[in-house]
Formats: structure tokens, C-alpha cells, sequence
């Protein structure tokens, strides 16, 4: 949602305003105008219902005006702090003996336009630290992440994964109605999501969350690392994940989304970059140097949908292709040896390959059949990227 636009026109045969009940009137039943007739004209109140003490709200208001005349210049930009109710003018009458008209017009945005973003600040991973995630789209991602988007990044969290506070900040808006999701342009305006407010006005937003994955409350303190709520597919989606994004209203009230950075597990502060694999690095630990996620690199005799969890053999057959399964932590190029060497014996052979700037995992076929030597017995498999060693496999191989 970048603003909400509302409009409302009113005409009186003479220039007498009597006084009587105010009449109110409401954008997306949150910003609400009020109008107060008294002798002299009216008195135009405006404020956020749903706002907590310290919410910000930036509004525009332009007005059509008939034998009457604003006590301020309009169009007028203003920031409503908190749900008070605030006169911003008043429209006065010029001849009573003519008729009046007002045709009233505002757009809103959360946020202060005001703001100035701390580019120092460096933000948490907004997941579990069990958890390692790619970055599935980052900045002027081609997907969605245009216009005024462009600064946003969608982590590959699974449906359900816990979401976490990437800043301390003030819960200001939320929604966890919605149940659909998909990638036709009517679900633009479906995602569930989280806004947080940080002090120094800017907000964080949160989307994508699975209908009723909202864990916290307007109005509720968060810190770092407070579970916020659950991710999922609700919104212009086409998969499970969480969109996140740092913004501020710009004067014309249009979002403008920053660019941020995070401590990740290889460096104190990143900007990210799609296909990146990121996982929290604890506290007082040394950043990671390592090419690869040795964790999750291991080999198995097949390669289609397979996982790590889906193939824990040790034990391989000559007779059967042994395929390497590399996750690259930053995809770019790289040169991959891979070394193979029969425990207790002389016999050893060495592949060399390069990686794919576009490649998340890198693979490689080990030609097992093509081997003279004989095979059975026990052997290590040394993977080496850029002159250095990332990891080692043991495995038993036979003949038959």
C-alpha cells in the first residue's frame, strides 16, 4: 500500500453554517476527517483512529472551494502524531448571502515524510537462528522489486517459518485477514502483513504472512529478535516467503523504500544480494570464510529433488554415477577441485570445474565407471574451492 485517497464535496444553498452535530467521514475506516460548523465556517479536524501515541501519519489535503477561503495555504502536507484529533484550517464563508461548496480531498501514508533514515544502523536476519535462508529476489529485483519498491528483499522462508524483529521498533499497523495469494494482479492488496515504526520514524514492513500469522499488537514493543509473526504465501506471491522493506513517505507521499544492511554469518555488515544463503552468526563467533555451506554439501547417487535429509548414504556402487551437491553461500564464479583419494593406497584423481555467477548450488558427476583402478574399499573426497579446503566426505565404494 504506498496511500489511501479519499474525497468528499458539500454544498449549502447560503453561507450560514448552524451548529449541529459534526459530520465525520473516514478513509479505510482509519484516517478520518471531521467537519465542525460554527458562525463563521468550518473547522476542518483530521486523525488517525486506529494510530497509537506515537504514531505518525502523513497526509496531503487539497480542497475545491466556493465563496469560501482556507485559513492556511492549501494544498496543505501535515504529519498527525499519535489518534488526537487535529484542526489543521478552517474554511471560512466570504458572503453570507451566496451559496457555499467545499469539495474536500486527502491521501494518506503511515510514516513521518520528515524522517530521516540511520544509515549506520545495521539490522538483524529476521528469522530463526536454526535457520539458513536464501535471499530469493533482492534490489530492482526484475519479479516485483520495481518503482517504489526497489529496495525491498524477499527471504525463502517456509509457510509457517517464525518471523522475527529485524529492529527495535513500535508495532503500528497490521493485518492477517486475508487467506489468498498468487500471482494475478488482484492479490496486490491481499497481503497480511506487519508495520513497525523505528525511532528514527522510518517503518519496517513485514508481508506475506499466512492468514492469522500476526503474533503481536498495535501499540506493542518490539526488540530485536521478537517473534512477530508467521510467514507465508498471502498477497502477489508465488511462493512461500517473507517480503521485508524499510521505507519513509516521501513529500509527495509516495513510499521510498531505503536500502539496508545486515549482519549476516560472513560479514558485520551486508548488503544483500539475491541468491545469497544466510544464516545468524552468534554472537563473539568468527565471521565465516568458507565459500560454501559445508553443512549442507554432500553427495548421493541421484540428483533430481533430492535433499541432504533425503540422502545420508555412505555407501556407493561403481555401477552408479556419485553426484556432488555444493551450496555456494554468495553465487559468482568460482574454481571448484575436487580430489579423490583411496584411503591406504597411491590411487587418487582430481576433477577441476568452474561455477556459474547465476549458480546458487554447483554440482558435479563423478565418473565413477570410468575408473581402472580397483574400487572397493574406503575413500575421501576433498573439495577445494579458490586454494581452499571447504570440505571432507568419507564413503565406501564397490564394485558391484
Amino acid at each position: 500500500m504506498r496511500f489511501w485517497f479519499f474525497c468528499c464535496l458539500f454544498t449549502i444553498p447560503y453561507g450560514f453554517l448552524f451548529a449541529e452535530e459534526p459530520q465525520s467521514y473516514c478513509s479505510m475506516d482509519r484516517v478520518c476527517v471531521e467537519f465542525v460548523s460554527n458562525s463563521r465556517g468550518v473547522d476542518v479536524y483530521f486523525h488517525n483512529k486506529i494510530a497509537t501515541k506515537q504514531t505518525d501519519t502523513s497526509i496531503s489535503v487539497s480542497a475545491v472551494l466556493v465563496n469560501m477561503k482556507s485559513s492556511k495555504p492549501l494544498p496543505l502536507i501535515a504529519v498527525l502524531r499519535g489518534n488526537r484529533k487535529v484542526k489543521l484550517f478552517q474554511l471560512k464563508t466570504i458572503s453570507k448571502k451566496k451559496k457555499i461548496s467545499y469539495k474536500i480531498q486527502y491521501k494518506w501514508i503511515l510514516g513521518n515524510f520528515l524522517s530521516k533514515h540511520n544509515f549506520r544502523y545495521i539490522y538483524d536476519l529476521p528469522f530463526d537462528s536454526k535457520l539458513k535462508v536464501r535471499v530469493s529476489q533482492s534490489y530492482f529485483g526484475q519479479k516485483s522489486h520495481t518503482g517504489d519498491n526497489r529496495y525491498s528483499i524477499d527471504f525463502g522462508l517456509k509457510e509457517d517459518d517464525y518471523i522475527l524483529a529485524a529492529r527495535p521498533g513500535l508495532v503500528i499497523d497490521t493485518q492477517d485477514k486475508n487467506i489468498e495469494g498468487g500471482l494475478d494482479p488482484k492479490f496486490k492488496e491481499s497481503a497480511n502483513y506487519i508495520k513497525i515504526q523505528h525511532d528514527d520514524g522510518t517503518i519496517a514492513e513485514y508481508a506475506h504472512l499466512r492468514y492469522r500469522g500476526v503474533l503481536v499488537k498495535i501499540g506493542q514493543r518490539v526488540t530485536i529478535g521478537t517473534v512477530i509473526g508467521h510467514s507465508g504465501n498471502t498477497g502477489y506471491s508465488e511462493g512461500p516467503h517473507l517480503h521485508f522493506e524499510v521505507y519513509q513517505p516521501t513529500k509527495t507521499l509516495r513510499k521510498k523504500t531505503i536500502p539496508t544492511k545486515f549482519r549476516t554469518q560472513v560479514s558485520e555488515s551486508e548488503t544483500l544480494s539475491e541468491g545469497a544463503l544466510l544464516w545468524k552468526r552468534e554472537m563473539g563467533s568468527p565471521i565465516e570464510k568458507k565459500i560454501v555451506d559445508v553443512d549442507g554439501t554432500f553427495i548421493c547417487d541421484r540428483l533430481d529433488g533430492i535433499t541432504q535429509e533425503g540422502c545420508k548414504q555412505t555407501s556407493f556402487s561403481k555401477l552408479s554415477p556419485i553426484y556432488l551437491l555444493i551450496p555456494i553461500l554468495r553465487p559468482d564464479v568460482y574454481k571448484f577441485q575436487l580430489q579423490l583419494q583411496k584411503k591406504e593406497t597411491a590411487i587418487r584423481y582430481e576433477y577441476t570445474w568452474d561455477s556459474k555467477k547465476e549458480d546458487w548450488i554447483s554440482s558435479f558427476m563423478i565418473p565413477i565407471q570410468d575408473f581402472q583402478d580397483p574400487v572397493d574399499g574406503e575413500w575421501v573426497l576433498s573439495v577445494w574451492s579458490n586454494g581452499i579446503l571447504q570440505k571432507k566426505i568419507e564413503f565406501q565404494l564397490t564394485s558391484i
